[in-house]
Order: structure tokens, then sequence, then C-alpha cells
């Protein structure tokens, strides 16, 4: 933050400063705002801003988000040469990646906040790909004039090729409570026009491989170039102080704007179309007498359908055992949603031939009406979202509604494939690589969590596909024509070229390698240590197999060559205890004021490192309810660490103080004991241990403990049991 503030100066900030920030939600850690300041004309304030931490120590925020704020300052550079009539801060926030920290307190702290008429924000800026335009913010969204504009000056302007708006992304993460975006979203939420330009997130952004050797900076000059354009063409003033509330649907080049009150009436149309449909498939049932109604269709299509996702999903599994990698899609997941899919049609393949003897109802209406009242719930429930997730399921629903009352076979089947899009959309997004990559990285070993990972996707995908399934059936019974050739495909003849063609893939697959220079497997190495032990317990875990780490412990290398993703030891020494140190005493416990049974017991506890920690924590717990003060409580809220009535947690985050001295005061009965454990978090080993992998990066961290637990005796005397 220093050194952004040293560079305003010396392009010309006349006002350049730090401005400092105690983080107090969850955390104990100091931050700040590297601020520069171009006085304009007028009062008018135009801010561009990029956040100036990373995800972690580890991480060195190349492209999230030092491209930002390489940007924000270069923008200075420019500006600082030309006049101009608003004035111009230019703001790097810090604590963004702990949930927009600096930007909020920006907004709650800065007295000129009114007279802000414009919130750029620049968060990564890589080149290698499209350049995403974010103006949300949950139900919020920047006013249309702003966005047109961004879109005017990309295009038409600087005749550039990229800018995108991921309408699926974005109205999930708006269902999800705005789970990602940038500290735009803070500047939306006071009602103030903001919005942010984030590159493909296709990146290995929050991993230590977010450096220069996997970045593109060729997206400096793009988004730099478009922020300065719009400050440009906002300089002398805004059409209107406002934020929108629609949804952007992009058309090639071109944005087009959904007002709320039109996706509502979307919603409201969708219900009523699959009411009118069932009462459609009612009126036209066929009832033949004699023949003996098949029950349990609706049962056995969610069987049917559940084995047919268990072969999509469990193909990528099988694969990696034979492979002997966990994850062996990362750099190659096109391939294996063809696998996926040809998988997928070996299950339909035995599930058509379970049908011989397990067979579906011949009547349209039953498949029909689950189809649509899926849909219609799926409709009504996303509403309590907000409009814009329910519109994806209520266009889904008035096709389905459409196909299956039209008697044109060929348009029921088009307007069920199209129905059918619409949520795929939803589940395969436009950031789906991203999180794909990412859950890559879990560190589970056991048995049964692997397994509740694959039966998570399994099951989730059954849900999502029933309704077009069961749409399927009612459109197949209601044709009277054999859709998409299903009989032929149920004899053996003519199915050998699916698994001929799976063959294909997974031979071709074989020869990849499931990582590369941009997406590495992850290791974490923790060592633990509690004080006064004789040794420690180092834990090796990792998202891949540990087959070929090579690791030297006391000048012995140890080599890996089973099929685990854990290893566990204990070396003999720790080499710890000069890292840290706890000092804690009571004072005489007193009794509460108007409470016979109550004691009021204070407590202090300071903690020295002669290295900067990375994290610390102290937890107190009892069995019972008690109560705890402490000036670190962030003034005794509701929101101070405490994790339930039995919990209290103080914690500071992010490289504290080597010294940290805390005060608390208890308020306990006779009986309560409460357990102390306090944790010290560095971001290295303290045990000398040398790991190499290749395509592996490491997460060091070692962790130093204490544990107590005390209480008040009827005669005032603090029970204390020696370290745990």
């Amino acid at each position: 933050m220093q050194f952004a503030v040293d560079k305003f100066r010396e392009f010309g900030c006349l006002e350049a400063y730090v401005m400092p920030f105690t983080v107090a939600e969850g955390v104990n850690t100091k931050s700040g705002i590297a601020i520069g300041v171009l006085r304009g004309r007028t009062d008018r304030i135009i801010i561009v801003g990029g956040h100036i931490d990373s995800s972690g120590p580890d991480v060195p925020g190349a492209n999230d988000d030092g491209s930002g704020v390489a940007c924000v300052l270069e923008l200075a550079r420019v500006f600082a040469k030309r006049p101009h009539e608003s004035t111009i801060m230019f703001c790097c926030w810090g604590g963004e990646e702990r949930g927009e920290l600096g930007s909020k307190y920006f907004v709650e702290q800065f007295s000129k906040l009114d007279s802000v008429m414009l919130m750029l924000q620049i968060d990564m800026a890589d080149g290698a790909s499209v350049l995403e335009i974010d103006p949300d913010y949950q139900d919020l969204s920047a006013p249309r004039w702003l966005t047109e504009a961004a879109f005017d000056i990309f295009y038409n302007e600087l005749h550039s090729q990229g800018l995108v708006y991921p309408v699926a992304s974005a109205t999930l993460n708006a269902a999800s409570g705005g789970a990602t975006g940038s500290d735009h979203n803070q500047f939306l939420k006071k009602g103030i026009p903001a919005v942010d330009f984030t590159s493909d997130v296709d990146y290995p952004i929050h991993t230590p491989l977010d450096n220069l050797a996997n970045f593109t900076p060729s997206g400096l000059k793009r988004s730099g170039d478009l922020v300065l354009k719009l400050v440009e063409r906002f300089d002398g003033g805004i059409p209107a102080r406002t934020v929108g509330h629609y949804m952007l649907v992009q058309f090639g080049t071109t944005p087009i704007f959904l007002p709320h009150w039109f996706l509502w009436s979307v919603i409201v149309v969708a219900i009523l179309f699959s009411v009118t449909a069932i009462v459609v498939l009612w009126r036209r049932r066929v009832r033949v007498e004699g023949v003996v109604r098949v029950r349990w269709s609706g049962i056995k299509v969610i069987l049917l359908t559940l084995i047919v996702q268990s072969f999509i999903w469990l193909s990528e599994s099988l694969f990696g055992f034979i492979d002997g990698n966990r994850f062996p899609w990362v750099s190659h997941f096109p391939a294996f949603v063809l696998l996926g899919i040809l998988s997928g049609l070996l299950g339909l393949w035995l599930t058509l031939r379970m049908l011989g003897r397990f067979p579906l109802s011949s009547e349209a209406y039953g498949f029909g009406g689950r189809a649509l009242t899926i849909l219609a719930i799926l409709t009504l429930l996303s509403a309590f979202t907000g409009p814009k997730l329910a519109a994806f399921f209520a266009l889904a629903t008035i096709l389905m509604s459409l196909a299956l009352m039209l008697r044109s076979g060929v348009l029921r089947v088009a307007l069920w494939v199209l129905s059918c899009l619409v949520l795929l959309r939803l589940v395969f997004f436009e950031e789906m690589g991203l999180i794909q990559r990412l859950l890559a990285e879990n560190l589970i070993h056991s048995f049964g969590g692997v397994m509740a990972y694959e039966a998570v996707f399994i099951v989730f995908c059954t849900l999502i596909s029933l309704p077009f399934v069961f749409g399927f059936a009612a459109i197949y019974r209601a044709s009277g024509i054999d859709l998409f050739w299903l009989k032929k495909l149920r004899a053996r003849r003519h199915f050998l070229a699916v698994p001929v063609a799976a063959l294909g893939v997974m031979v071709y697959l074989f020869m990849q390698r499931p990582y590369d220079r941009k997406w590495h497997s992850r290791i974490q190495v923790e060592q633990k240590y509690a004080m006064g032990a004789d040794s420690s317990t180092i834990t090796i875990r990792g998202s891949e197999y540990l087959n070929g780490l090579k690791m030297v412990a006391d000048s012995q290398e140890v080599p890996f060559c089973r099929q685990t993703n854990f290893f566990e030891f204990h070396p003999s020494h720790s080499s710890v205890v000069p890292w840290c140190s706890v000092d804690a005493h009571f004072w005489p416990a007193k009794k509460a004021r108007d409470q016979d049974s109550m004691w009021s017991m204070d407590r202090r506890v300071t903690i020295h490192s002669q290295i900067r920690p990375y994290r610390v924590s102290v937890r107190y717990s009892c069995a019972s309810p008690f109560e705890v003060s402490s000036p670190w409580a962030y003034r005794d809220s509701e929101r101070s660490g405490k994790a339930s009535d039995n919990v209290r947690i103080f914690s500071w985050y992010s490289f504290p103080d080597t010294l940290i001295d805390i005060p608390i005061t208890f308020a306990l009965g006779d009986s309560q004991r409460v357990s102390e454990k306090i944790e010290v978090t560095f971001d290295t080993l303290a045990y000398p241990l040398h790991l190499n992998k290749d395509l592996t990066y490491f997460e060091l961290s070692t962790v130093v403990s204490e544990a107590h637990e005390f209480g008040v005796r009827n005669d005032s005397t603090n029970i204390v049991s020696p370290p745990q």
C-alpha cells in the first residue's frame, strides 16, 4: 500500500495516503486503502479501484489483482497529465478477498461519499481470453447508461473483441447472495453507479500459480483503455446517480435489458402455461377398457435416471482409478464431458434393456404432469431468491408446456431440446471450468468422504434432469413414433459404436497429462506441536495421490509409492519452542453482583512470537452457556467470534503483530469449567523437511498450541489445570 501511495505521488497526485482500518468481523487484523487524489475543477468524484490483497500468503496475485492495481497506477499517471472536470480518486483496496472489507469501510467512513458519482473497478486484467463485465450486486445493477457506455466504447471506439456478460454465472451469483464479485458491490449497495471488469476466470487464481509466468500482459491495456474512455465520457457529469433493476442479456455485441417487472411477468406466465398444459394433457387421456394399469412408473423413471447419471459421473472416477489420478480431468475437461456423454449412453442402453422387464405406462398425462409440476415448483422456489434465477426455470417451463401441448412431433422435440438447454446453461455455466478445477483441490482421503463427494453430484444431476426425463417420456408416448431411434438403440448390433467411441476417447486421454504449467495438484503439509511435548505431528494431504512425491527428512529420502493422498509421521524433535511463548495468569475471582452463584474472573493471555505468525486463534468452550467479554471482542457485538452460546473465539488473521495481549473477563457459575485452546499458525514448517513432486504446489504451515481448563470453586479459588 505504501508503494502504491509513493507511485501516486510520483505520478502527480498531490494528495496520497493510506486510509487504515481494523477488521472487526471475525478477525482482528489491520488493513488499509492506498488512495491517490487528482483534484478537478469540481468536487464531483469518480473512483477508479482495484484490490491490492491476494487470497493468501502463498498466492502472488499477479492476475488477482496485481494486474488491476497496475492499471489503477497507470491510469493515475495518465490522468495526472491532463485537465479534468471531476476529481478522480484512485483506490487500492485492502481486504477484498476477505469480503470486500476495504471498500465496505470506505463507503461507511468517507465523508464525501455523497459527491461520488461513479465507481469503476478493475479486478483481474489478464489478456489471454475474454473480458467479463460485472454490473451486478444481487438484485441491484449498474444503471443502463453505464453498461451501454461500456459496450459502446469497447466495441465501437476501441474496436476490441471479447467483452462478455456471463449471464448464467451472474444469475447463480445473485441467487446465492453475491458470493462472488468485487469492491464495486459496496458502491451499488449505496446507490452509486458502479461496474467491474474482470478478465476470464479460467485462470489459476487463488493458487500459487497466479504468477507472471501464466499472465498475458495485453489485458492491461485492454482494461485500462476501457476505464480511461469511461472516465473521459463521464468526466463532465453523469445522466443520473441511480442504480438499475434489470437482467442483462447479451446479443452479439449488443446488451439487452430485461426489467424485473418483465421477469416477474414471465414467471406468472410460466405458471399459467404449466397449469394449462396439465389440463390439456388430462383431457387428451385415452382410456382403454381391459388394459392393466402399469404401476410405479414414476419411481422407475427416477431409478433409471439415477443409473444413467451414475454412468456419467463414475466414468471419470473409473478412468482415474485405472490411470492412477484422483482428478484426471483438470486440464482436459471438454474431453471428459464427451466421455461422460458416451458413458451416459451406455447407461441409457442398460436402462432400455431393463424396460423390457419393467415397462412404463403408455399414458403421456402422468409423465407430462410430473414434468410440469416439478418445473413449476422449481420456478416458485427459485423466485424467493429473486426474479433472475426464477426466469431461467420459467422459460424452461414455458418451453416444456408448449412441447407437451403442440401436436407436431418435430416442434415437440425441438421445444423439449430448448427447454433442456435453458437449464443446462445453469449447470454448465460460464465459470464452470474454474469451479471444477477448484473442486479438484479437495483433500478428502477417506473412502466414505470420496463416495459422498461423488454421490452429491449424481443425486443433484438426477434431480435437475428429472423433469426433462419425464417430459421426454410424455412426448415419446404421445408421438406414437420411435423418437431418437431408442428401440433400435436397445439392440446390441446398433449400439456397438458407443463403446468403441468411448474406448477411443479413453485411449486419447491416457496419452494426456492431467496437470500442466497452468494447473498443478495441491499438497498441504501441516506440522502440529503442543507446547511442552517431546514430538510433533506432520500431516501430508494431497488433492492427488502422493505417488511420485520425494521427501527428505533427517537426511533420509522417503519415497511414496502407494496410491494414497494421506500420510502422517511424528518427528522426534520439533524445533518449534523458540518460535512463540504464551504467558497467562488470573486475578482472584469475585462474586458477580446480584448473583450468588456467579463469579467474575479476569484473565490475561499474552502471546509472543519471534517471527510473525500467519494466524492466531484463542478458543473458549464450555459444556453450558457462559459469558465472556474483552476489548478484543469487537465491542461485544453478536459478531464477535461468538460461534455459539457455548463457544467464543478471538482470532487474528494475515500476519498480526508478534505481541498480542488479550485481557478477558469471564462470568462463570460454581460448577462451570472452561476449556481454553490457543493456536498460533505460521506459514512455513519448523521441521527441516524437503518436498518435491512434478507439477505440484505445496502449502506449508506449523500450528503451535497450548490448552488449559479452568473454573472457580465456592471459596473463590481459581482452578487451573496445567497445559494439555
